[in-house]
């Protein structure tokens, strides 16, 4: 190889490297600038939360409260928006954390309810005052939009059978390993999303469905605090709880709500 052969060659690895190291410092840049605006995001609810709170309920900030107290004013908040919700001609959601139940309520009457199996609820939950929570789950919330894995109200069309034959393939029993994976969410205007996904250990459900919805729903939701953190603006942050049901409870919960479901919850 000539002196100017590798004089070039050296000029393009030094190219190289710039460009290698340019794209390192912009990556660990922008991953600094997405986890300090996602702290922040966290920060700036937090004191939207506190800001909203009803003057006349600041002094239970003051309060110190031990868990025998706390865990009654949980439960006394919890009665009062279910209360509120029996006032309400439609069918409305229940969810207590507490003792892990799932419930559909009509005029204060339970039509159904079920175990939730497993629960998660992001952090800044356990960080809430008595005054904020108050705030929060002192009135029950009402669901501005939903997003489900299945249709709400499926149609089925059928044709009359023309002889016995065509009526038992119509009455013929449908395979119950051929479920759908049930996934769904509620976005509250107390601008916190609650999920509920249906699993069962055995019960046949597209796992590949699962996984797609709720990466689907992540990836909207990096791509939304990447756009505003590259703009140094603060994403707005919508605190989620988390459940698990049976998948064939969280199928008849979803479809037997209307499309705006008044919610109360219980931590």
């Amino acid at each position: 190889m000539s002196k100017q052969e590798n004089k070039n060659f050296g000029r393009f690895h030094s190219l190289r490297n710039y460009i290698i190291y340019g794209v390192l410092i912009v990556t660990a840049g922008i991953t600094v600038q997405y986890a300090v605006f996602s702290v922040l995001a966290v920060k700036q609810k937090m004191k939207t939360f506190n800001q909203q709170v009803d003057t006349s309920l600041l002094p239970l900030n003051d309060k110190v409260m031990d868990s025998v107290t706390i865990d009654l004013f949980k439960k006394k908040v919890f009665l009062g928006t279910r209360f509120q919700m029996s006032k309400n001609d439609s069918i409305n959601l229940s969810v207590n954390l507490k003792d892990s139940v799932l419930q559909l309520e009509l005029k204060g009457v339970v039509l159904k309810s079920t175990k939730i199996t497993n629960f998660e609820i992001d952090q800044v939950f356990y960080q809430l005052k008595p005054a904020t929570y108050e705030h929060l789950f002192g009135k029950h919330s009402r669901a501005t939009s939903d997003l489900s894995t299945i249709i709400k109200i499926p149609i089925v069309v059928k044709q009359a059978p023309k002889d016995t034959t065509e009526v038992k393939i119509q009455t013929a029993a449908i395979d119950p390993s051929k479920t759908a994976a049930v996934h769904w969410m509620l976005k509250l205007d107390k601008e916190i999303v609650l999920k509920i996904e249906g699993s069962d250990q055995f019960t046949g459900g597209d796992w590949w469905t699962e996984k797609k919805f709720w990466l689907h729903q992540d990836m909207e939701n990096f791509n939304y605090k990447l756009s505003e953190t590259i703009r140094f603006r603060t994403p707005e942050y919508y605190p989620e709880i988390r459940l698990a049901v049976s998948e064939a409870e969280a199928k008849a919960i979803y479809r037997a709500l209307p499309n705006r479901p008044f919610v109360s919850i219980r931590l």
